[in-house]
């Protein structure tokens, strides 16, 4: 037994009907409050019946009454006046500053069995997820429900990091954009070095060499540290030459060459032909891409997006090793990897930051818009009978495993509250 399962007994009103307090009074639980996560009582603005007088306050929860005084509440101003001590056992009495005891339910042997059962059993499972049998057997988990919360939960998440990344921005909008955009082009095994890579180059220097791709594809090439003396293509070497210039007027210092990671990738997916791709979408947005994220419709979005690298990557995925030839587009799967990981979050921040809930709904409906990912998280759930139709359902399932079922919080999941709480599989 613990105090969390406690208060989930409470919060849920999972206790008898019929309850009495330590001093023989009946208890109604007219609402069992606000649970709070922080200092101070477990519940506040509860709404009791203890006899025939209504009580409104805080209601504290612990195993043991004596856990009053290991917790040091007796010191404590948040904790005075309790309208109610609920406890799975009172073995010392417990009362206020004038030494008037307070009002003390016991839990013990006051809810179904049957519902701690199941909580042992899960806590106990080490399957994939800890309800993993449960899941099995029921069909109305009510995920959907819980989904746009789950996702939000997970937008609130990432966006400590865009923060972050903002306040280092000195507060410019377009360029944290730019450098948060240029890790998702990075498709999490390059995400660090495309970060270095915009981080070495500054918007306010592409904005110079918006008109000249050719420019803009030599100095994200040579900031990469890609290119050297010793290759022998054309296309390459008439690069190096533009970068040398470039580097002397910018006073640039390219990102280690060996920051790249090329192994275990499909040659789809190489940093070459991601940078190429990511400079002619930085020239084909003409450095409005901010604007797209503001006033873009998902269509400008995915059109946008969706670009190719230069045509030397036709027959290329290496420099100087030819191929068979083959346009370099990036696939709809990568696409909508960009705007769940790139377009979505750094707009829900926005809207966050700018106070807008428009903005922040925006952000929603694109993940509804957005075919959801595949991995083998999100496999497993589709087993277990979980919609993984769009990018919010998926987006949502992923934090769920993350955040509630690796941590095992249960009695936090609106799933396992329900495979608790319902009746017997």
């Amino acid at each position: 037994m613990n105090e969390v399962f406690l208060s989930y007994l409470w919060k849920y009103r999972l206790l008898h009907r019929e309850l009495f307090t330590e001093s023989g009074d009946p208890l109604t639980i007219l609402h069992p409050g606000e649970q709070n996560s922080d200092g101070g009582p477990d519940f506040f603005n509860a709404r009791l019946r203890i006899g025939d007088t209504t009580w409104a306050g805080n209601v504290e929860i612990h195993l043991r009454s004596s856990d009053w005084f290991r917790h040091g509440h007796q010191h404590d101003r948040a904790y005075d006046n309790p309208i109610l001590h609920a406890v799975y056992e009172a073995d010392v009495p417990v009362c206020d500053g004038n030494g008037v005891p307070f009002q003390t339910l016991v839990m013990r042997d006051r809810f179904p069995e049957t519902v701690y059962d199941r909580y042992q059993g899960m806590m106990a499972n080490h399957q994939w997820i800890p309800c993993y049998n449960q899941l099995l057997t029921i069909s109305d988990h009510g995920f959907n429900l819980w989904a746009p919360a789950l996702a939000v939960e997970r937008l609130v998440y990432k966006a400590f990091n865009i923060r972050q990344l903002w306040e280092i921005c000195r507060n410019d909008w377009e360029e944290a954009f730019y450098q948060h955009l240029a890790s998702s082009f990075g498709f999490k095994i390059n995400s660090l070095p495309f970060e270095l890579l915009a981080k070495s180059l500054p918007l306010k220097i592409i904005r110079r060499h918006l008109d000249q791709p050719f420019q803009l594809e030599a100095l994200f090439f040579g900031q990469s540290g890609l290119l050297n003396r010793d290759l022998s293509d054309d296309y390459p070497r008439s690069m190096l030459h533009e970068y040398r210039f470039l580097k002397e007027k910018y006073r640039l210092r390219p990102v280690p060459q060996a920051t790249w990671k090329f192994l275990r990738l499909r040659p789809v997916n190489f940093p070459t032909l991601r940078i190429s791709q990511w400079a002619h979408f930085i020239a084909g947005s003409h450095a409005g891409f901010f604007n797209l994220l503001e006033n873009g419709s998902y269509a400008d979005i995915i059109r946008s997006l969706s670009t190719c690298a230069s045509p030397y990557w036709d027959t290329h995925y290496m420099f100087d090793k030819s191929t068979a030839f083959r346009k370099k587009n990036i696939g709809r799967d990568s696409v909508n990897l960009l705007v769940i990981n790139g377009i979505v979050p750094f707009l829900f921040y926005y809207g966050m930051e700018k106070e807008d809930p428009l903005i922040r709904e925006r952000a929603m409906s694109f993940l509804e818009q957005t075919e959801g990912e595949f991995n083998a998280d999100i496999g497993r759930w589709a087993g277990l009978g979980l919609p993984t139709h769009h990018a919010l359902q998926t987006q949502a399932l992923l934090h769920l495993k993350r955040f509630y079922c690796d941590r095992r919080r249960c009695l936090d999941c609106r799933i396992g509250a329900a495979l608790l709480s319902g009746p017997p599989h």
